[in-house]
């Protein structure tokens, strides 16, 4: 017996799900009119703004995102790999969160840098962030085209593959500007082209995100 689409429960789900895209689109805009509002600037990319005034929300809401990756898991015996690239997904959010990037002026560090060398820091952090970005993309390519539609595949599809595009040419930004590439530190801060380029990978997901939430909702509707 199949459960109603409109039972109490999985409406919450849905409601919650498509809430959660929402929230997650929101985030990167919070943090610019946050910073602006708070310190005047943009910062040049959504990890720069843990030593900043918006630290809680970055934090908070990579941890909670990142946890529900994980716990958005799929049933049945081919169900292993998707829910692995939830779990890796959190993970890398987590990661984020915890091990922040170089802090901007010396002196000014965080829990984890007492502990750990600076370098290392860093390492983790670029690992964990890549470890996200790609996860995010593994969703949208490998786990929201199942039993989907070709329509729906397509979208997903061209989803995944925004973000994976933003992450590599996110990553040369960021070494670049990491070890002073000439001429590229300067515009790379200047024009928040990281911030701009993780945000396009955010949004692309959350657009990927909702899509399939809606689309599950459809069929739930129908088989009920």
């Amino acid at each position: 017996m199949s459960t109603p689409a409109n039972a109490p429960f999985v409406s919450s789900y849905f409601t919650l799900r498509q809430s959660l895209g929402i929230m997650s689109m929101l985030f990167p805009l919070a943090l610019f009119f946050g910073g602006l509002l708070t310190m005047g600037e943009v910062m040049p990319s959504i990890s720069d703004y843990y030593f900043s005034p918006m630290r809680d929300l970055v934090v908070s809401a990579l941890v909670v995102f990142g946890i529900f990756l994980a716990a958005s898991r799929e049933d049945g015996p081919d169900a292993i790999q998707p829910n692995l690239i939830g779990f890796m997904a959190c993970a890398g959010a987590v990661g984020v969160a915890l091990f922040p990037n170089q802090p901007p002026t010396a002196g000014m560090q965080s829990f984890v840098h007492t502990f750990l060398d600076p370098k290392l820091c860093i390492m983790l952090h670029f690992a964990s962030a890549l470890m996200f970005l790609f996860a995010l993309a593994a969703f949208c390519l490998c786990r929201f085209t199942r039993r989907a539609d070709a329509r729906e595949r397509r979208f997903h599809q061209y989803c995944g593959k925004t973000i994976i595009a933003a992450g590599i040419i996110a990553t040369i930004a960021s070494f670049g500007r990491l070890f002073n590439w000439p001429g590229m530190a300067h515009h790379v801060e200047a024009l928040n082209v990281i911030f701009w380029l993780e945000t396009i990978g955010v949004w692309a997901f959350c657009l990927s995100w909702m899509v399939k939430g809606r689309a599950e909702m459809a069929r739930a509707a129908y088989q009920s």
